[in-house]
C-alpha cells in the first residue's frame, strides 16, 4: 500500500464519522454569537480537536494491543481512570442518543406538518425511537452496509446548500461577533467536529505509519471542519435568527420544503442505531452485562432521559460537547503528558557526557511534550464554565 492511499483511506474514513448531525446545530452558533465571532471560536476549536487527536495518536501507539479509551487510561493512569473513561463513555453515549431521538423526531414532525399533519412532536420522537429500537435488536447489518453512502449524501446536501443559497448570502454579516452565548457555543463546536473515539480502530489501516496516520487525522479534521463552517454560515448569513433546528428550513426556498428534513432524518437514523449498538456492545463487552439486558439499557436510556432530561437538541449537544467529550479530551491530556514525559535516563546520560545539544526537530518535540497542559487547563475551564451556567 502506498504512502498516499494510507493517509487518504484514513482521511476518508474519519471524515465521514465527523460529518453527522452535529452539523444541524452549527448554524444557531453562528446566528447567536455572529458569524465571526463563531468563525474565530470554530478555527480555535477545531485547532484544540487538531492536538487532541495527535495526543492521543501518541498514546495508541506507546501500549502495546488493541483498546479503547477506557483500556488506555487503566494501562497510563490507573484503574481510576479506567472508571472515569468508562463513565465519561458511557454518558457520552447515552447524552448522544438522546440529541439524536430529539433531531430524529423534529425531522419527522417537519415533515409531517410539510404534509399538513400536526401531531406533537413528543408522538414523533416516540415512534423514531421505537422504530430505531427494534432494528438494533433485530441488527443493523443493513444500515452498516448504506451508512458510507448516506455520509457522502450529507456531505452532497452541504455543497449543495452552499450552490443553493450564494445569490441570497448577505455579505455584511460576515463582520459581525456578539461575545453572549460563547461558552455554549464551544460545546455545540465540539460536538461537530471531534471522533476521537474511533481512532483506535483506524489504527489497523496505518499499522506502522504514524506519520500518515497523523496526516490523515489532521486532513479529516479540517475537510469536515470546512464543510461544516460552510454549512453553518450560509445558513446564518442568509437566514440570521436560527434559534432550533426547525428554523433552518427558513433559509430555503419553499420548494425545498421537504430537503433539510428529509435529508436530516437519514443522517441522524444512521447514527443513532450506530450509537445504539455502541452503547450495546459497551454495556455487553466492557461490562460484561448480558446481551438482552444491554440492548433493553442501551434503547430505553434516550427516551428515558427525553421524558426527564431535555427535549432540547441545542442545549443537549452543547452540553455533551462542552462536558463529556472535553471530559475525554482531559482525560487525553492527562495520559499523553505521562507518555511523552517517560524517563529517558540513558538518552539523558549520554547527552550529559557528550555535551551534546538537542537538534531543531528535538526541541520541537521538546515542546509538544508540554503542549497537554496548556489544553487540559482549557478544556477544564470550559467544563466547569458548562457546570456552572447549567446549575
Amino acid at each position: 500500500m502506498k504512502q498516499k492511499s494510507v493517509t487518504l483511506i484514513i482521511a476518508i474514513s474519519l471524515l465521514g464519522t465527523i460529518v453527522g448531525a452535529g452539523i444541524f446545530g452549527l448554524p444557531a452558533v453562528f446566528s447567536q454569537i455572529g458569524i465571526l465571532g463563531g468563525t474565530i471560536l470554530f478555527a480555535a476549536v477545531l485547532f484544540v480537536v487538531v492536538v487532541l487527536n495527535h495526543l492521543y495518536i501518541d498514546i495508541i501507539y506507546s501500549v502495546r494491543g488493541s483498546h479503547r479509551l477506557p483500556g488506555y487510561m487503566d494501562k497510563i493512569l490507573g484503574r481510576k481512570a479506567y472508571w472515569v473513561a468508562i463513565a465519561g463513555m458511557i454518558g457520552k453515549t447515552s447524552g448522544t442518543l438522546l440529541a439524536y431521538v430529539i433531531l430524529g423526531g423534529t425531522f419527522l414532525q417537519m415533515l409531517a406538518q410539510g404534509l399538513g399533519n400536526n401531531y406533537p412532536i413528543w408522538m414523533w420522537t416516540i415512534l423514531f425511537w421505537g422504530v430505531g429500537s427494534l432494528i438494533v435488536f433485530y441488527g443493523i447489518k443493513v444500515v452498516s452496509e448504506i451508512e458510507g453512502e448516506l455520509t457522502w449524501l450529507l456531505i452532497g446536501f452541504m455543497l449543495f446548500t452552499a450552490v443553493i443559497l450564494f445569490p441570497f448570502i448577505n455579505w455584511n454579516a460576515f463582520t459581525l461577533i456578539h461575545i453572549d452565548g460563547f461558552v455554549g457555543s464551544i460545546g455545540i463546536i465540539f460536538f461537530s467536529t471531534t471522533a476521537m473515539t474511533v481512532l483506535p480502530d483506524l489504527k489497523d489501516i496505518a499499522k506502522r505509519r504514524q506519520n500518515d496516520f497523523r496526516l490523515g487525522t489532521t486532513y479529516a479534521v479540517l475537510g469536515a471542519g470546512l464543510l461544516s463552517w460552510m454549512f453553518g454560515v450560509v445558513i446564518a448569513s442568509v437566514y440570521p435568527n436560527v434559534s432550533s433546528v426547525a428554523d433552518i428550513q427558513n433559509a430555503f426556498p419553499k420548494i425545498f420544503w421537504w430537503l433539510i428534513p428529509l435529508v436530516g432524518l437519514l443522517a441522524v437514523s444512521t447514527s443513532f442505531l450506530t450509537f445504539t449498538q455502541a452503547l450495546k456492545n459497551l454495556l455487553h463487552i466492557d461490562l460484561k452485562i448480558k446481551r438482552t439486558p444491554a440492548w433493553i439499557i442501551s434503547v430505553v436510556t434516550p427516551i428515558l432521559l427525553f421524558a426527564v432530561v431535555s427535549q432540547n437538541f441545542l442545549q443537549t449537544i452543547g452540553f455533551v460537547g462542552g462536558v463529556l467529550t472535553t471530559l475525554n479530551g482531559f482525560m487525553i491530556c492527562l495520559a499523553a503528558y505521562k507518555v511523552l514525559n517517560k524517563p529517558q535516563k540513558v538518552k539523558n546520560w549520554i547527552d550529559h557526557v557528550l555535551h551534546r545539544e538537542p537538534k531543531p526537530g528535538e526541541r520541537s518535540y521538546w515542546a509538544w511534550r508540554y503542549i497537554p497542559i496548556p489544553i487540559a487547563l482549557a478544556l477544564s475551564l470550559v467544563i466547569i464554565e458548562h457546570l456552572i451556567t447549567i446549575f
